[in-house]
This record gives C-alpha cells, structure tokens and sequence, in this order.
C-alpha cells in the first residue's frame, strides 16, 4: 500500500496535493517535501528482513505513487556494497565499505533519482521538463527520458567535462551549455524558470521528488548490512543524496526497524567549502565561498546552496555528523586507493574516501565504527583526470620471448 500522503511546504507548511504539477510551493516559493503516513509504511517493513539486489523499484511503496506502466526503470538501485581490503585495515578499521555506484546505468548514483522523478512526472502529466546540470545529472535525465519519449531540455554547466557533455546528446536530449560567474546566478535563474516561466524543473530540492529515490541508499545498506552504519559518507553537490539518505534512515526509525540513526557526513572540496563554513560558524544558511573553478571535483564544485542549504545544515546538526573539506591532492590519493580496491571513481566519487582518511586520521572515527563511503560516479565520466592521476604505461616491448622474459625479471615475476 503507498503510504504518500502530501507535499508539505518547508517555509510555510502549506499542504500540497500530490497530483499537482508543481515545483516550489505555490504559496511562498519554499522547498516541499513528501509526507507518508508511517503507519501505513510499517505493512511493508518485512521487506528490509532480508537483501535482494534489485532496482529502487522493490521500495516503490515508500515512494509517491506511481503506476506499473509509468514506472520508467534502466535497473538503476541495488549497487554492491564492498568491504573495504586495503583502506580501512590499513587505517585500524575493520568494517569501511564502499556504495559502488560507479555500476549505474549511466555510470552515477543520479539514475536513482531521475528514475523516479522521470516516472512520476508521466504519472501526474506533466509533458516536458528542464534541469541545470554539472553533468552526471543531465545524462542521467537525458537517458531516462529517453525511455520515457519524454522530452527534455539540460543546460550543462561549462566546466564539465567533455565526456559528460558529449554523453548528453548521446542519449538524444536537446542541450545547451551554460555560462555563470558563481552558482547565486544558477539558483536565481532556476526559481525564477518556476515562478516566471512556469517551467516544470528536475533539479534537485526545486523539484520535490528527486531525491526521495535516495532514501534507497539507507534501504538497501541497512538491509544488507542489517544494522545502522555509524558513519554514512556523501559527496555534496546540491544535496540529494545526503538529505535524501538520512530521510531513509529516520523513515526506518520511525517504523521500527532500526533504533539508531547513523552521523551523516557530507563532504565538499575545500575550494568551495560553503556547508563546512555555515557548520563551522554555527549559521542558519549558508553562503556562497570559494571558486568553483579551483577543485578537479567538478560533479560539487558549486560554491554556494540552493536555498541557503537549510536542509543540509539541519541533517549535519541533527544527526551529529560532520562537514569536512578535501584538497584535490587528497581527492587524488583517495582515486588511487579506491583502485586498489578494484574501484575507478571520478574525483567527487573519491572525495568520501579522502574524508574518511582525514577523519580517522583526526581521531573522529573509531577503530570499531562501521563506516560507509558512496562512491557516486565511475571515473570515466572524466577521463583527463584519470590520465593525469594514473598516467600511462612506460614500458614497451616487442612480440619476443626474450623481452617478454626481461620484462618478468624486472616486475619480479619469473617463476613466480
């Protein structure tokens, strides 16, 4: 039985019909969020008994309702989770994991939302959409709205990387690149597209149903795990998943199934650190800091929040998590590590595991802790860093026998 019940409006707590082609609440322009009746999620709560890797399509009644033939699915959800073998031990904590997302159709954890956004927006009518994207979530939208003959346009920010660009209209979405001096410009011009241009928008938070698919990530680790990590790692972007995670988490609460609630840590890089310095300051908002153009993590180099990032600092407070900030030497580090752990994460996929390093190295994480890092998107979504982090072969040989045995002697592997 679905268990949504309406949109309820952050500012104003105005209660909205769930039917409603809307964005921002109509009445004072706030962020809305799903209510459930929680009574009526306890019916399903059998279902985090037991792990099934399946898509975020098995939660589907913790989700606004959406029918069977409007359900718009690439077999997004239910990524592996990895014990860590070379990281965690190598730093006294035994059980770190890694959220490998890398595996999403398109190759980042975006797919998750856009799946349900995608399928509910057919579900209420609504016929075209806009989204703002640095990238991983424009060819999330393009491809899923694709399958869905749902026509769509992105604006890709300009300092995303060529491949992403090119990904986009590889899936067959009209795009156009977009220029700004700061991220202000795009949050101004993106509320102003709801109310001025009644534009119905996919980005997240602006539209209210995105990141309620990132509640899977709380589902699908508790299930597997079947305990409460006491530390959940997320890259910071607009704040989809972290939000969207510690909602999952405190659903599970609220129903019985778990009797704790993990720290939830969200990570930005240190050029553009605006969540660390609002928690840092003890501020109510935060503001824009930094240069977007000085971190190789470009999938959350914006510099400042959508609407003050009231939500993300109350999730850092509430859960008594943390706000951390990484230099892209860390970030590089941390894409090097993740490889021996047979991961290749683009550089804002890797920051968790460059957060996780400094805080045990700062002694903020136990040796006991169970930790969990969402690697968020595959690193071939930037292929320039690669190269620069990996590099290239430098030995060559020719088709010889002998070569072939120098080269054995020389890595240490002859009769090995």
């Amino acid at each position: 039985m679905n268990s949504a019940v309406c949109f309820v409006c952050d500012e104003c707590n105005a209660r909205i019909d769930l039917r409603e082609q809307v964005n921002l609440c109509p009445k004072c322009g706030g962020l809305l969020e799903t209510q459930y009746d929680y009574e009526i999620m306890k019916l399903s709560a059998g279902l985090f008994r037991e792990y099934r890797r399946d898509s975020i399509w098995r939660y589907r009644d913790f989700f606004p309702e959406v029918s069977e033939k409007n359900i718009i699915s690439l077999g997004e959800g239910g990524t592996p989770l990895i014990k860590s073998l070379h990281i965690g031990p190598s730093l006294g904590v035994e059980n770190l994991y890694f959220k490998n997302d890398t595996l999403m159709p398109t190759g980042s954890f975006k797919d998750r939302g856009y799946s349900l956004a995608v399928s509910y927006a057919k579900e209420i009518g609504v016929k075209r959409g806009l989204t703002y994207s640095s990238g991983n979530a424009g060819a999330s939208f393009s491809a899923y709205s694709a399958r869905a003959d749902f026509p769509g346009i992105i604006l890709v920010e300009y300092l995303a990387s060529d491949t992403k660009k090119s990904m986009i209209l590889l899936y067959g979405a009209k795009a156009a690149i977009l220029e700004y001096e700061n991220f202000e410009q795009i949050s101004r011009m993106l509320d102003e597209a709801v109310r001025e241009l009644g534009c119905y928008l996919f980005v997240n938070f602006i539209n209210p149903i995105r990141h309620e698919a990132m509640k899977t990530y709380a589902y699908e680790i508790f299930s597997e795990l079947q305990r409460v990590p006491d530390y959940s790692f997320h890259p910071l972007g607009t704040g989809g998943g972290l939000w969207g995670t510690w909602k999952g988490y405190n659903e599970l609460f609220q129903i019985g199934v778990v009797d704790r609630l993990p720290h939830m840590v969200a990570v930005q890089p240190a050029a553009v650190c605006w969540l660390k310095q609002a928690i840092d300051h003890k501020m109510s908002e935060g503001r824009m800091f930094g240069d977007s153009t000085q971190t190789i993590a470009q999938s959350i180099s914006g510099n400042s929040p959508l609407h003050g990032g009231k939500r993300l600092i109350r999730c850092v407070r509430d859960s008594g998590g943390l706000a951390l900030a990484v230099s892209d030497e860390e970030i590089i580090q941390a894409m090097r590590d993740l490889g021996q752990e047979g991961i290749v994460a683009e550089p804002a996929a890797a920051a968790t595991v460059a957060a996780f390093k400094q805080a045990r190295m700062a002694g903020k994480i136990k040796s006991n802790d169970t930790v969990v890092c969402v690697i968020t998107g595959t690193a071939f979504k930037q292929p320039d860093v690669v190269r620069r982090v990996a590099k290239l072969p430098e030995k060559v040989i020719r088709a010889d026998a002998g070569e072939l045995q120098a080269l054995l002697r020389q890595f240490h592997m002859d009769k090995a």
